[in-house]
C-alpha cells in the first residue's frame, strides 16, 4: 500500500469516495456506478447504465461484475415474456454498505495492530538480512 494512498484517505479532507476507493480499490468508473445505482434507487440494465456513464457495455460489464463480486451491487436475472432473459443492477441498502465498510475498516484496523504488535521482531529480521547480504 502506497503511502500517497494512505495520505489520501487520512487527511483532514478526505471524502467518502476516497475512503470506498480506498477500502474497495475502486475505479472512478466503478465508483460513479455505486453512486448511479444508489441514487437511481431502482434497478437498471447495463445498457442503461452504459449510457449513463458514457462508455463502452463491456468496460461497464467488467466494472459490474467486480462491485457484485465485491457485494457492493446486486445481479438479478430477468425473463422476457417473449423468451429470453436480461440482467438489472442495482446496489445494496446504504445500511448494509455501511455495515461493509465498517467491517474492513475494522479489518484494516486489525491489521495494522497486529504488524505493530510484530514490529520489533520483524524489524530485527529484515535488519539482519539486509545486513548479510
Amino acid at each position: 500500500m502506497p503511502a500517497s494512498t494512505i495520505k489520501t484517505i487520512t487527511r483532514m479532507n478526505s471524502t467518502v469516495k476516497d475512503l470506498f476507493i480506498y477500502l474497495y480499490d475502486l475505479s472512478t468508473l466503478e465508483l460513479d456506478l455505486v453512486f448511479i445505482l444508489i441514487k437511481n434507487k431502482k434497478s437498471m440494465t447495463l445498457e442503461e447504465l452504459a449510457k449513463k456513464v458514457d462508455r463502452d457495455k463491456s468496460t461497464v460489464f467488467r466494472s459490474l461484475q467486480k462491485l457484485v463480486n465485491l457485494g457492493i451491487c446486486n445481479k438479478e436475472t430477468k425473463t422476457l415474456k417473449e423468451g429470453g432473459y436480461y440482467h438489472v443492477y442495482g446496489a445494496i441498502d446504504i445500511e448494509s454498505f455501511k455495515m461493509e465498510t465498517e467491517k474492513r475498516v475494522k479489518e484494516l484496523e486489525d491489521s495494522f495492530h497486529r504488524l505493530l504488535r510484530k514490529f520489533e521482531e520483524d524489524i530485527g529480521k529484515a535488519i539482519s538480512s539486509f545486513y548479510q547480504k
